[in-house]
């Protein structure tokens, strides 16, 4: 018993969005209830069920968020991500975000299961739900059984695999596609990131020999071209190995016409972008050093023109998930590139407003429904990654992973007001529509006006 009742809510989908209410039960979503029930009824309900009751008038009852592309703790040479899964994992549920998914990345000479064992012990530390990819950085003979290990044990789903980095991280063709046949045979999702590694490496030698050691040269070691070939030559791999692919962090036009290509062939592509490349543009490098570097991740932000064609690839659904890649690093990290860009960490924060940010751009204006950016920031990464119905639904039964969202609320993002805890954000100043009021994690409410209630270590990790 007990529990909450929301009522007079809008209750919005992937499915759809009517008027209704809501009652959870423990950790689920008990009951949907039509917007037709007498208020004395309700009343009648919430006191047999021990309910606390919750007017949602003027408000959003959507499903949790789920944000299956995020680093949290992530190593980057000789430093780490200024988020870790306890302060990361905070900042998501204040956006409404309740369920993450992150990557166990293990080093070339390193067990894949001995790296998902440590992976889970920095995991536990999250306050909200989470998951996680694995990644292979090498396919050693040994890898295969190791991966499958990592399915049987954990009930990992996902493998990602590197095009670029080659140095470090990133796979050359044949280990990629013995690793795609490998994940075809475990039934898993391929997570590929698509770009030319040989190409960015041959770039950034030159630029770095000419003297261009600014964040601009970071823009023009990686051209569009070097997605859209990458995503040519990764999707042909897939379709050859049988796996399942899905490109994320897309950020051309030209990688969502190769995309749309493989489809209309009968092949399966899956394919997500980051808010900051449908709101943010390459002219962010003409600024001074201090303020450009916040701007570098990979691949680069994009002409105004190409942002432009992304924002059409989601309007149409030519996309699938809207996610954030969330890789922060501080002012002072991002200074170890001074006079080199190849060594400004690449990445940045955004996990707490990516609802906020997908919602302002595109249901603000009416080109998505509130129902499309249900789909793109929770309904469909849950079910790409082996999460729905638990997650991603206003379903009976369904985890009571719940947002209360205030549709008309007008705000401004200041890295200094985040739950993140970035010294900086490349999205300050930036007004936006929409707040995650009240948040419900399984059932436990875990923000109120943007104030966090979850205990750290209060998420589980949901696919084991």
């Amino acid at each position: 018993m007990g529990g909450y009742l929301i009522t007079g809510a809008t209750l919005i989908d992937g499915d759809g969005e009517r008027p209704g209410s809501l009652r959870t039960e423990g950790e689920r979503i008990a009951a949907i209830l039509p917007a037709d029930v007498p208020d004395a009824d309700l009343a009648d309900l919430a006191a047999r069920h021990g309910c606390e009751v919750v007017d949602g008038r003027g408000r959003w009852l959507v499903p949790g968020g789920v944000d299956p592309h995020v680093h949290f703790a992530l190593p980057v040479g000789d430093t780490v991500t200024v988020d870790d899964f306890a302060t990361g994992s905070r900042a998501a549920l204040a956006g409404g975000t309740t369920t993450i998914i992150d990557f166990v990345t293990p080093a070339r000479d390193q067990s894949l299961v001995e790296a998902t064992e440590a992976r889970l012990a920095e995991a536990a530390r999250s306050s909200c739900d989470y998951a996680l990819h694995a990644s292979a950085t090498a396919w050693r003979s040994t890898t295969a059984a190791e991966l499958g290990a990592c399915v049987e044990r954990y009930g990992l789903r996902s493998l990602k695999l590197y095009l670029a980095y080659l140095e470090t991280i990133g796979l050359a063709d044949a280990d990629l596609f013995a690793a795609m046949q490998a994940a075809a045979a475990l039934d898993l999702t391929v997570l590929v990131h698509c770009e030319d590694g040989a190409s960015v490496s041959q770039r950034q030698r030159a630029l770095v020999t000419a003297g261009e050691t600014g964040p601009a040269a970071h823009l023009r070691s990686r051209p569009p071209r070097c997605e859209v070939d990458a995503v040519v030559r990764a999707l042909d791999l897939a379709a050859r190995a049988g796996c399942r692919p899905y490109v994320v962090h897309v950020s051309t036009g030209g990688a969502v016409v190769a995309i749309r290509a493989a489809r209309a062939r009968g092949q399966t592509v899956l394919a997500e972008t980051c808010p900051q490349y449908l709101v943010l543009d390459e002219n962010a490098y003409r600024r001074p050093f201090a303020e450009a570097a916040a701007f570098v991740m990979s691949p680069p932000l994009r002409a105004p023109a190409e942002r432009d064609a992304l924002r059409t690839a989601v309007w149409r659904g030519d996309l699938d998930v809207v996610a954030t890649d969330h890789c922060a690093f501080d002012r002072r990290q991002k200074d170890r590139g001074r006079g080199d860009f190849t060594r400004i960490p690449g990445g940045a924060s955004g996990v707490e407003h990516r609802l906020a940010l997908l919602y302002t751009l595109g249901v603000v204006p009416g080109a998505l429904t509130p129902s499309a950016w249900v789909r793109l920031v929770s309904a469909q990464p849950a079910r790409i990654f082996g999460l729905y119905p638990r997650k991603g639904s206003l379903a009976p039964g369904a985890d009571a992973d719940l947002v209360l969202w205030d549709p008309a609320v007008t705000r401004v993002i200041h890295a200094a007001e985040d739950h993140e805890v970035c010294d900086h954000s490349v999205y300050e100043g930036l007004a936006v529509r929409g707040r995650a009021e009240r948040v419900w994690l399984r059932g436990t409410e875990v923000v109120r006006q943007g104030e966090i209630l979850a205990p750290t270590d209060g998420g589980t990790f949901i696919l084991r």
